[in-house]
């Protein structure tokens, strides 16, 4: 569904072509992941603007939210952000059907990641906010929705509406906790680069989820984005536009 919203309407050799390309992409990612979490050898070029950013966000003492998603080297995407000194955790719903590693399950690299089960009580919102007061580092995937349809909120891409998680724009008001939408486009083998495309503070708009839709609109629009520059580097393999009407 993505090559056809992302390209339009195409013949079967195109078609072809274009998801030939997308699946080559993600197999050099899949083996970049490997190679990193065995032999930890990766080489992040992001700037030291983007390092400073992040930084000085951090120091506010608030902790900080990173909104990516399923794009380039998503998986090896924390290492990028070891400059910062503080407990990181990622929003992420592990099922026993998932044969695919994480980049500490390949040899015996030391895990430095904990995670926070989306699907778990209240969505995870109760631990997302008690590690948040203690100034540390939450990374969220703003393109997959978990759990309850009330904490979703219909926004266009590409043309047409999807739903994306809206909780975590909630939680950002009630923490006042700086949110950076970034992205990691791989570059070349063993190589992938930080793109930074927003940051923001939430306003406080109340309990309702639909309020925040402004800022998940600046997620999705920072991903039409990316999808442009790199149209082969967004592994999001699932029908998001399904069933979906166009808002």
């Amino acid at each position: 569904p993505y090559i056809e919203k992302r390209f339009g309407k195409l013949n079967c050799f195109s078609k072809f072509r274009h998801c030939y390309k997308l699946f080559l992409s993600f197999g050099k990612t899949l083996v970049d992941k490997a190679v990193f979490g065995i032999l930890g050898k990766i080489e992040i070029l992001s700037s030291q603007q983007d390092r400073d950013l992040c930084t000085d966000l951090y120091n506010q003492g608030k902790g900080l939210i990173f909104i990516t998603a399923h794009c380039g080297a998503w998986q090896s995407a924390m290492a990028a952000f070891d400059f910062i000194k503080a407990d990181k955790y990622v929003l992420y719903k592990r099922v026993k059907e998932d044969v695919d590693k994480q980049v500490f399950e390949h040899g015996n690299r030391k895990q430095n990641i904990k995670f926070i089960d989306p699907t778990g009580p209240y969505g995870g919102t109760v631990e997302m906010l008690s590690v948040l007061q203690k100034k540390s580092i939450v990374c969220v995937m703003g393109d997959r929705t978990f759990g309850s349809q009330k904490n979703e909120i219909a926004v266009n891409f590409l043309g047409h509406s999807i739903n994306v998680p809206g909780t975590i724009y909630r939680i950002a008001s009630i923490t006042q906790t700086p949110i950076v939408i970034v992205f990691f486009p791989t570059k070349s083998d063993g190589k992938f680069d930080s793109m930074i495309l927003d940051n923001f503070v939430v306003e406080d708009k109340g309990a309702k989820i639909t309020n925040y839709k402004e800022y998940a609109e600046k997620f999705v629009n920072a991903l039409e984005q990316f999808t442009k520059q790199y149209p082969y580097q967004f592994f999001n393999m699932y029908d998001m536009w399904k069933d979906k009407d166009n808002v």
